[in-house]
């Protein structure tokens, strides 16, 4: 017997209903009308088009699925119009609520915290937010949404990672057992009424292609979404959805592509926490034994970690990632530590520290010897060297690497081990470009004429095409370029020589920042390498020319941002169009660098340094409209742009 399509639907309407208002002893009526299956938590307005499509395959269904974002996006770029700081933040609210309503999204709710600055760095960002603040906000929420699945961002220090989806990430990790615990923000029970609440299961986004979770996205809708969505599958609602995140270019790449011509990949997550018994093989449902009469234990359930060798040798990473797996361990999760191996910069052509921590887990102090497998061709001080460990503490043994001076930059795998054990810990060498500034005999015009560098006999340093941080421009008649330094006791001084076929104008002049929106060239210097983030270091980028024609600039995500006009009238610049791209030039104060102690220049200091080239793809662009197509840099790394550490060295001779 065959039924209409109306009464298929009202059934799929009340199986839904069931399962999202179904009994549980611990939600008080007066709650129950908010009573959330998926919490999804993000940092930014647009942030949750990773896992958009799954909120719609659950929408669809009848689950309620709420939204819990961190900031208002008021930091960000605008891709339409000047509207900047907390005018932005309300136009992204807007394109966010657009896009939920196509989602199915029932509630949205915001932590109220800054988007400040483009910053790889959780540390600077929670520093900036309140960390404790922060989770009492979001503990207050999920007490009161009573989600049975929390979601959220991937908070691994990855290149290109920002620090306010890492923040994201931790602080819902952290929610997901702070919200079950009463001794966690009493406050909230006392003096809000908000009793805890045990969500069954905790997931990161994310995964790549070796993910035990996929949630397809290439089924149509059928359910509460199918009335609006004919015909669409949960990846072209999510498309159709996100690309009313006009404001950040979303509309350009989810809305080109016609309904049912893009492919439906499916949306990968990482099963951190559960309640429910932890699973370890595929799971295709976010719900799976998420069962009524689940999550009463008071702590989540994490999977065990495998059991390590009594003496164990490992290569020791950068600050960030440091943190990272201290923030793991303080949060029971230790096995997903793998995910992210050791990385550790060297200089090309230099001598760089690696340091292998040993760790005695045994009750006796032992001796032994550390061993550095590095790449052919390499160097090392010493391959082996010896430790005495005392019971129970970590003691770190320090080699000198050399990488050869052909050495590509690029990353290169090197392990640790303790002599006469099998077990290895694998890493990455970042191997990072080498700068040799000249002293100038001279004070040279700033004039944007590459004449008098070579008349100096000062070579070039080139930013090939292959040079690629973000995108992909091509040949190097569309994008490449090089570079001139040199400095003198007033400060340093830099030319920059862009070959780009697509040289656009379109900021206005009351519109200097956010160079990356258009045709730009960015200086990036470190006074004291390598700092954790950019928030004391120079970021300059230099518009060639703005609407009316003059050569602009602004600082940004730095030591003292904003557009140079009123921040750092010391700057000089100089700028010319060429037959096949531009020129742009600075000379740098030392005092711009905003060092304490003052910055003094002095032959062998070091700075971090980079050139990085932005490239717009669009020559008939709207005043002020975002265009950024590719990014090349002379050290170039995944988000480069917010990682001092991956910047190159420069050396004052």
């Amino acid at each position: 017997m065959k039924y209409p399509l109306s009464i298929l639907l009202t059934v799929l309407l009340l199986v839904g209903a069931q399962r999202s208002l179904r009994a549980r002893e611990d939600v008080p009526p007066n709650t129950a009308v908010m009573k959330t299956d998926l919490l999804v938590v993000t940092a930014h307005p647009d942030d949750e088009s990773m896992m958009a499509a799954t909120m719609a395959h659950y929408a669809d269904e009848g689950r309620v699925v709420s939204l819990v974002v961190c900031t208002h996006g008021e930091g960000g770029g605008n891709s339409t119009g000047k509207e900047s700081g907390a005018a932005l933040g309300i136009v992204r609210e807007g394109e966010l609520r657009r896009c939920l309503a196509l989602l199915g999204t029932r509630y949205l709710y915001f932590l109220n915290q800054p988007d400040w600055a483009y910053t790889e760095s959780v540390q600077a960002t929670l520093a900036k937010w309140g960390h404790d603040e922060s989770l009492r906000r979001l503990v207050r929420l999920v007490r009161i949404l009573k989600p049975e699945v929390i979601a959220t961002m991937d908070p691994a220090p990855s290149g290109g990672q920002h620090g306010h989806h890492q923040a994201a990430g931790r602080l819902a990790t952290e929610a997901f057992e702070a919200a079950a615990d009463a001794k966690a923000f009493p406050d909230l029970i006392l003096e809000e009424g908000l009793q805890p609440w045990r969500a069954r299961k905790l997931y990161w986004a994310g995964g790549g292609a070796n993910s035990r979770t996929q949630i397809e996205t290439s089924g149509m809708a059928v359910g509460v979404l199918a009335s609006a969505s004919v015909g669409k599958r949960y990846a072209d609602i999510a498309r159709l959805a996100e690309s009313s995140h006009r404001s950040q270019g979303f509309d350009k790449f989810f809305g080109a592509a016609p309904s049912g011509s893009a492919p439906a990949r499916p949306d990968r997550f990482i099963l951190v926490k559960s309640r429910t018994g932890f699973s370890m093989g595929l799971e295709t449902d976010l719900f799976a034994g998420s069962s009524a009469d689940a999550g009463s234990s008071e702590k989540a359930l994490i999977g065990k970690s495998e059991t390590a060798p009594p003496v164990e040798a490992r290569i020791q990473p950068g600050p960030s990632v440091r943190n990272y797996r201290g923030w793991l361990r303080a949060n029971g999760i230790e096995r997903l530590m793998t995910r992210l191996p050791a990385h550790v910069p060297v200089t090309i052509g230099g001598v760089s520290p690696v340091t292998v921590e040993v760790a005695n887990r045994s009750s006796s102090p032992r001796k032994g010897f550390a061993i550095l497998n590095l790449p052919d061709g390499w160097s090392v001080d010493s391959k082996r060297k010896p430790f005495a460990v005392g019971a129970g503490k970590s003691s770190g043994v320090t080699f000198l690497v050399r990488a050869p001076a052909s050495t590509r930059i690029a990353g290169y795998d090197v392990a640790a081990q303790v002599e006469g054990r099998q077990e290895a810990d694998s890493g990455k060498l970042d191997a990072l470009p080498l700068l040799r500034v000249r002293r100038l005999p001279h004070a040279l015009p700033v004039d944007a004429n590459p004449g008098k560098w070579e008349s100096a006999h000062i070579a070039a340093v080139a930013i090939p095409p292959g040079n690629t941080a973000q995108g992909a421009p091509g040949a190097a008649q569309e994008m490449s370029g090089r570079f001139f330094t040199g400095y003198d006791d007033a400060g340093v001084q830099v030319l920059v020589d862009v070959t780009d076929d697509t040289v656009v104008a379109n900021i206005a002049p009351d519109d200097i920042k956010a160079h990356w929106r258009s045709t730009s060239a960015e200086i990036c210097i470190d006074p004291a390498p390598p700092a954790e983030n950019t928030f004391g270091t120079l970021k300059l980028g230099i518009f060639p020319a703005d609407t009316a024609g003059r050569v602009r600039a602004a600082r940004d995500a730095d030591a003292n941002p904003g557009p140079i006009d009123r921040r750092e009238p010391g700057i000089r610049l100089a700028s010319r169009r060429t037959a096949g791209g531009y020129i742009v030039e600075a000379h740098i104060p030392w005092a711009a660098l905003h060092c304490s102690p003052a910055f003094h220049p002095a032959k062998g200091r070091k700075l971090g340094f980079n050139v990085i080239l932005y490239h717009a793809g669009k020559k008939d662009a709207r005043v002020g409209e975002d265009i950024n197509k590719s990014r090349l840099a002379w050290s170039f790394w995944g988000g480069v742009w917010g990682r001092p550490e991956v910047w190159g060295t420069a050396v004052l001779e």
